[in-house]
């Protein structure tokens, strides 16, 4: 369950901000970049419903770091991590440039909306997670 609610809180809603920010700056590779994303997330939530498993990387940086890094002498969850953090880097950035520079009233509506739902699901994803953390630490 936790695979899934990473993938509708964080996955997801850093495609959107890829895809609606690349749309707004005319990047194709922001853009780009946010469509493979999107579909790693959804065939991630497939397999996990299916085979309770995932059998692609969390995003494309990740993957990319990982086959960048593969022939350091580096264990795979710390090239996952690094790459989930340059993904993670990125996308809040982008939110931040999109906020801080006032361009989120420049959208056409279903950008903002999609952008809001993503923005919605990415706050309560983060509070949901931190006390979930918060309520575990209590049982140890």
């Amino acid at each position: 369950m936790k695979d899934i609610s990473e993938i509708l809180t964080i996955g997801l809603p850093f495609c959107v901000f890829k895809i609606v920010t690349g749309l707004h700056l005319n990047s194709p590779i922001l853009t780009g970049l946010g469509i493979l994303d999107t579909a790693i997330n959804l065939g991630n939530l497939l397999t996990l419903l299916l085979k309770h498993r995932r059998y692609l990387p969390v995003c494309t940086l990740t993957g990319f770091t990982e086959w960048i890094l593969r022939k350091r002498p580096l264990e795979v969850e710390k090239r996952m991590d690094l790459g989930n953090s340059i993904d993670m880097a990125l996308a809040l950035v982008l939110v931040a440039a999109m906020v801080g520079f006032g361009r989120i009233g420049s959208l056409p509506a279903d950008h903002i909306l999609a952008w809001n739902v993503a923005v919605v699901l990415n706050v309560l994803g983060a509070g949901l997670s931190r006390l979930n953390h918060s309520v575990r630490q209590l049982n140890t």
